[in-house]
Protein backbone atom coordinates (compact mmCIF):
# COMPACT_ATOMS: atom_id res chain seq x y z
CA UNK A 1 0.00 0.00 0.00
CA UNK A 2 1.35 3.08 -1.09
CA UNK A 3 0.98 6.86 0.35
CA UNK A 4 -2.22 7.38 -2.35
CA UNK A 5 -4.05 4.20 -0.67
CA UNK A 6 -4.05 5.65 2.83
CA UNK A 7 -5.84 8.96 1.21
CA UNK A 8 -8.18 6.91 -0.52
CA UNK A 9 -9.29 5.00 2.78
CA UNK A 10 -9.37 9.06 4.31
CA UNK A 11 -11.71 9.95 1.44
CA UNK A 12 -13.50 6.96 0.83
CA UNK A 13 -16.20 7.81 3.36
CA UNK A 14 -16.56 11.54 1.44
CA UNK A 15 -16.75 9.51 -1.74
CA UNK A 16 -19.70 7.60 -1.17
CA UNK A 17 -21.55 10.68 0.28
CA UNK A 18 -20.83 12.25 -2.98
CA UNK A 19 -19.25 15.18 -0.90
CA UNK A 20 -15.90 15.14 -3.20
CA UNK A 21 -14.83 18.12 -5.02
CA UNK A 22 -15.01 17.11 -9.00
CA UNK A 23 -11.47 16.96 -9.46
CA UNK A 24 -10.68 14.74 -6.43
CA UNK A 25 -13.56 12.24 -7.25
CA UNK A 26 -11.74 11.96 -10.90
CA UNK A 27 -8.28 11.60 -9.17
CA UNK A 28 -10.26 8.84 -6.50
CA UNK A 29 -12.12 6.73 -9.29
CA UNK A 30 -8.74 6.94 -11.65
CA UNK A 31 -6.78 5.41 -8.48
CA UNK A 32 -9.73 2.58 -7.63
CA UNK A 33 -9.54 1.28 -11.08
CA UNK A 34 -5.82 0.49 -11.06
CA UNK A 35 -5.47 -0.42 -7.07
CA UNK A 36 -7.82 -3.77 -6.64
CA UNK A 37 -7.06 -3.05 -2.94
CA UNK A 38 -8.64 0.43 -2.95
CA UNK A 39 -11.52 -0.97 -5.15
CA UNK A 40 -12.38 -3.61 -2.58
CA UNK A 41 -12.48 -1.07 0.28
CA UNK A 42 -14.85 0.88 -1.77
CA UNK A 43 -17.24 -1.60 -2.77
CA UNK A 44 -17.36 -2.85 1.05
CA UNK A 45 -18.13 0.90 1.86
CA UNK A 46 -21.19 0.88 -0.18
CA UNK A 47 -22.37 -2.14 1.58
CA UNK A 48 -24.88 -1.23 4.26
CA UNK A 49 -24.09 -2.90 7.68
CA UNK A 50 -27.10 -4.97 9.16
CA UNK A 51 -27.87 -4.09 12.42
CA UNK A 52 -28.92 -7.23 14.42
CA UNK A 53 -32.40 -6.54 16.86
CA UNK A 54 -31.13 -6.14 20.72
CA UNK A 55 -32.48 -7.82 23.09
CA UNK A 56 -34.17 -6.29 25.80
CA UNK A 57 -33.16 -8.40 29.43
CA UNK A 58 -35.85 -5.68 31.29
CA UNK A 59 -39.23 -7.12 31.04
CA UNK A 60 -41.37 -3.90 30.65
CA UNK A 61 -44.56 -4.65 32.01
CA UNK A 62 -42.72 -6.13 35.37
CA UNK A 63 -40.96 -2.81 34.79
CA UNK A 64 -44.48 -0.65 34.55
CA UNK A 65 -45.99 -2.57 37.50
CA UNK A 66 -43.52 -1.54 40.11
CA UNK A 67 -43.40 2.19 39.05
CA UNK A 68 -47.35 2.17 38.96
CA UNK A 69 -46.74 0.54 42.56
CA UNK A 70 -44.48 3.45 43.86
CA UNK A 71 -46.61 6.52 42.39
CA UNK A 72 -49.88 5.17 43.67
CA UNK A 73 -48.06 4.81 47.38
CA UNK A 74 -46.82 8.31 46.75
CA UNK A 75 -50.60 9.09 45.72
CA UNK A 76 -51.70 7.36 49.06
CA UNK A 77 -49.33 9.15 51.21
CA UNK A 78 -49.68 12.94 49.35
CA UNK A 79 -53.31 12.40 49.95
CA UNK A 80 -53.64 11.42 53.91
CA UNK A 81 -51.12 14.06 54.16
CA UNK A 82 -53.49 16.09 53.17
CA UNK A 83 -56.64 14.38 55.22
CA UNK A 84 -54.30 15.03 57.97
CA UNK A 85 -53.42 19.02 57.51
CA UNK A 86 -57.13 18.95 56.97
CA UNK A 87 -57.94 17.93 60.31
CA UNK A 88 -55.15 19.36 61.97
CA UNK A 89 -54.76 22.52 60.46
CA UNK A 90 -58.19 23.57 59.32
CA UNK A 91 -59.24 26.99 59.83
CA UNK A 92 -62.05 25.59 61.54
CA UNK A 93 -60.08 24.52 64.67
CA UNK A 94 -59.11 28.51 65.04
CA UNK A 95 -55.34 27.70 63.59
CA UNK A 96 -53.70 29.96 61.21
CA UNK A 97 -50.93 27.00 60.90
CA UNK A 98 -52.82 25.50 57.86
CA UNK A 99 -50.94 28.69 55.61
CA UNK A 100 -47.67 27.28 55.91
CA UNK A 101 -48.90 23.68 56.19
CA UNK A 102 -50.95 24.28 52.47
CA UNK A 103 -48.42 25.92 51.08
CA UNK A 104 -46.25 23.34 51.81
CA UNK A 105 -48.14 21.07 50.24
CA UNK A 106 -48.95 22.65 47.59
CA UNK A 107 -45.55 23.08 46.87
CA UNK A 108 -44.60 19.32 47.27
CA UNK A 109 -47.40 18.18 45.26
CA UNK A 110 -46.73 21.13 42.29
CA UNK A 111 -43.12 19.44 41.98
CA UNK A 112 -44.12 15.88 42.14
CA UNK A 113 -47.06 16.02 40.05
CA UNK A 114 -46.05 19.25 37.52
CA UNK A 115 -50.15 19.55 37.26
CA UNK A 116 -51.91 21.84 38.74
CA UNK A 117 -55.08 20.01 38.61
CA UNK A 118 -53.47 17.68 40.74
CA UNK A 119 -52.71 20.00 42.99
CA UNK A 120 -56.36 21.29 42.85
CA UNK A 121 -57.88 18.02 43.85
CA UNK A 122 -54.71 17.48 46.85
CA UNK A 123 -55.55 20.51 48.33
CA UNK A 124 -59.11 21.57 48.13
CA UNK A 125 -61.41 17.85 48.21
CA UNK A 126 -60.05 16.53 51.57
CA UNK A 127 -60.67 19.99 53.36
CA UNK A 128 -63.99 20.75 51.46
CA UNK A 129 -65.52 16.54 52.51
CA UNK A 130 -64.11 16.93 55.66
CA UNK A 131 -65.43 20.74 56.71
CA UNK A 132 -69.08 19.35 54.37
CA UNK A 133 -68.73 15.99 56.97
CA UNK A 134 -68.49 18.45 59.92
CA UNK A 135 -71.41 20.01 59.51
CA UNK A 136 -73.26 17.52 58.71
CA UNK A 137 -72.69 15.13 61.07
CA UNK A 138 -73.36 18.32 64.02
CA UNK A 139 -76.27 18.97 62.82
CA UNK A 140 -77.32 15.29 63.07
CA UNK A 141 -76.43 14.75 66.29
CA UNK A 142 -77.78 17.64 67.58
CA UNK A 143 -74.67 19.47 68.43
CA UNK A 144 -76.33 22.54 65.83
CA UNK A 145 -79.68 23.81 67.24
CA UNK A 146 -82.16 22.87 64.01
CA UNK A 147 -83.26 20.28 61.42
CA UNK A 148 -81.06 19.03 59.29
CA UNK A 149 -82.73 19.90 56.31
CA UNK A 150 -81.83 21.23 52.55
CA UNK A 151 -81.48 24.93 54.13
CA UNK A 152 -78.78 23.52 56.54
CA UNK A 153 -77.31 20.96 53.74
CA UNK A 154 -76.97 23.85 51.39
CA UNK A 155 -75.26 26.25 54.21
CA UNK A 156 -72.98 23.51 55.28
CA UNK A 157 -71.61 23.18 51.06
CA UNK A 158 -71.03 26.96 50.88
CA UNK A 159 -69.12 26.75 53.83
CA UNK A 160 -67.29 23.62 53.08
CA UNK A 161 -66.66 25.43 49.43
CA UNK A 162 -65.42 28.68 51.01
CA UNK A 163 -63.40 26.58 53.49
CA UNK A 164 -61.72 24.17 51.03
CA UNK A 165 -60.94 27.28 48.21
CA UNK A 166 -59.40 29.39 51.32
CA UNK A 167 -57.04 26.34 52.11
CA UNK A 168 -56.68 26.25 48.08
CA UNK A 169 -55.29 29.81 47.83
CA UNK A 170 -52.19 28.81 50.13
CA UNK A 171 -51.47 25.32 48.55
CA UNK A 172 -52.00 27.14 44.80
CA UNK A 173 -49.31 29.93 46.36
CA UNK A 174 -46.95 26.90 47.17
CA UNK A 175 -47.68 25.40 43.47
CA UNK A 176 -46.21 28.42 42.33
CA UNK A 177 -43.54 29.29 44.22
CA UNK A 178 -42.96 25.12 43.09
CA UNK A 179 -43.76 26.63 39.48
CA UNK A 180 -40.39 29.36 39.84
CA UNK A 181 -38.08 26.67 41.18
CA UNK A 182 -38.96 24.60 38.66
CA UNK A 183 -38.44 27.53 35.89
CA UNK A 184 -35.18 28.51 37.70
CA UNK A 185 -33.89 25.30 37.69
CA UNK A 186 -34.75 24.83 33.94
CA UNK A 187 -33.06 28.10 32.89
CA UNK A 188 -30.23 27.08 34.97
Amino acid sequence: MDKACFIVEDLLPLYSEGLLSVETTKWLEEHLEQCEHCKELAALSKDSIVKEPVESTVDQKKMFKQINRKLSLYQIIFVTLSFIFAIQTSLLNESFGFILSYTILGLITYLFYKDMKMMFLIAFTPIFLWSLGTHIFEFSTGATEGNLGIKEIFFSFQGAILLGFSHLLFAFIGSLIGLLILKLKERG
